[in-house]
C-alpha cells in the first residue's frame, strides 16, 4: 500500500521527489552503523547482487522495527504520493511477486504496475531496483506499527519492538548459521554446520531448548578463526534462564575468564577473553527473544580486535532476529 502510494506518484511524473526523500531517509538512519554503511556501499557497488539487496532489506525492516520515528517519517513522506487507500486486514497480506509483463512495457511490483519509462527507472533504480522491493516487504512493518497489527507470523512483539518467536522447524534453526558468503573475503567454512534436537551438551538450565546449532569458519592469513552457537527455545522466559545459567558460570571461572567491554547486543550480552599461550580467544554470547547464541573469535600472534569480534556476534544475533521475524537471515559481518 505504502509502495502503491509512492508507485502511482513516480507513474504520473511526481515521484521522484518522493523516492529523493525516501533515499535520504533510509540511507541516514541505515549510515549511522559501520555494517548499514557497508551493506549500502555494497549494494551501490552491485545493485543486481541479490544478496546485496537482501542485506539491505533485511537491516531496513530491522530499523523499521526498532525505530518508530522512521517508520512515522517515511509513512509522511509516502502519504502525499496518492489518495489514502484501505489497511489490509490482518491475516490478508499480500503475496508480493516482481516482474514484467509480457512485453516488457510494464514494471510489475505487487499488485502495482508502472510503465517502463525513463522517468519510472530512474526513480526506482535511484538506489537500486532493490528501493521498491525495500519498500513493499519492509512497509508492512510499518502499518504493523501503525495499527498495531503483529501479522499472521506468530509470536509477540518484546519491549523493543522485535518479534520473539519459538523456531520450532529444524531448517530456521539452521538457517541462522553463517555461511562463508556472510563473512568477509578470505574465510571459509571448517567445521560443517550442524543441528541437533535439543540440548545434549547441556549440564544446566537448559529446559525448553528445542534444538543445538554450530559452525565453524576460519581464515589462513592472518589466523583466525570463529565458532558460532545457537540454542533456540520453546519461549523467551527458557531462553533467558539458559542465557543467565551459562553467564553465571562464565562469572565463576575467573582464573580463565576475564570479562570484557562490548557493544550491547540483542535483549541482554555478555563478552569474556580466555588468554592461551601463542594466540588470544574471546567470546559473546547474546540473548535474542527465544535463542541464545554464542561467537567464540580466536586469533594467531596479532591481538585481537575487539571490533572484529563485535561484528561477527552481531552478524549472529541479527540473524537470530531475522529467523524470529519470519524473514530469511542475510545479516553479514563486515571485518
Amino acid at each position: 500500500m505504502a509502495v502503491t502510494a509512492m508507485t502511482t506518484g513516480v507513474a504520473s511524473g511526481a515521484g521522484t521527489a518522493v523516492v529523493d526523500d525516501v533515499r535520504e531517509l533510509v540511507r541516514g538512519r541505515l549510515s549511522r552503523s559501520e555494517e548499514g554503511q557497508a551493506a549500502l556501499r555494497r549494494l551501490d557497488a552491485e545493485p543486481e547482487a541479490e544478496d546485496a539487496s537482501d542485506d539491505v532489506r533485511a537491516r531496513l525492516a530491522a530499523a523499521l522495527d526498532d525505530d518508530p520515528e522512521l517508520a512515522r517519517r517515511l509513512w509522511a513522506v509516502l502519504q502525499p504520493a496518492a489518495p489514502p487507500q484501505p489497511v489490509t486486514p490482518p491475516g490478508n497480506h499480500q503475496q508480493i511477486t516482481i516482474g514484467g509483463s509480457a512485453d516488457h512495457s510494464t514494471i510489475v511490483i505487487g499488485p502495482v504496475q508502472l510503465p517502463r519509462t525513463r522517468g519510472v527507472l530512474v526513480a526506482l533504480t535511484t538506489i537500486g531496483v532493490a528501493l521498491a522491493v525495500l519498500l513493499f516487504l519492509g512497509f508492512r512493518s510499518v502499518l504493523d506499527s501503525l495499527t498495531g497489527d503483529d501479522g499472521d507470523g506468530g509470536g509477540t512483539r518484546g519491549a523493543d519492538g522485535n518479534r520473539v518467536t519459538a523456531l520450532k522447524q529444524e531448517e530456521d534453526v539452521r538457517s541462522m548459521l553463517p555461511d562463508s558468503g556472510s563473512i568477509a573475503a578470505g574465510w571459509q567454512n571448517t567445521q560443517a554446520p550442524k543441528v541437533v534436537k535439543g540440548a545434549p551438551d547441556c549440564e544446566g538450565t537448559c529446559a525448553g531448548a528445542l534444538y543445538t546449532a554450530t559452525v565453524r569458519h576460519e581464515r589462513e592469513s592472518p589466523l583466525a578463526g570463529a565458532f558460532f552457537y545457537v540454542q533456540a527455545y520453546d519461549t523467551a522466559d527458557h531462553a533467558a534462564a539458559r542465557f543467565n545459567g551459562v553467564r553465571a558460570e562464565k562469572d565463576e571461572d575467573t582464573d580463565g575468564l576475564d570479562p570484557m567491554s562490548v557493544q550491547s547486543l540483542g535483549d541482554e550480552s555478555v563478552a569474556y577473553r580466555r588468554n592461551i599461550v601463542n594466540s588470544e580467544t574471546a567470546e559473546v554470547g547474546v540473548l535474542v527473544g527465544t535463542v541464545v547464541t554464542w561467537t567464540t573469535y580466536r586469533t594467531g600472534d596479532e591481538s585481537l580486535d575487539p571490533a572484529a569480534l563485535t561484528a561477527l556476534a552481531r552478524m549472529l544475533a541479527d540473524r537470530a532476529q531475522q529467523a524470529q521475524d519470519g524473514r530469511k537471515p542475510v545479516a553479514r559481518a563486515e571485518l
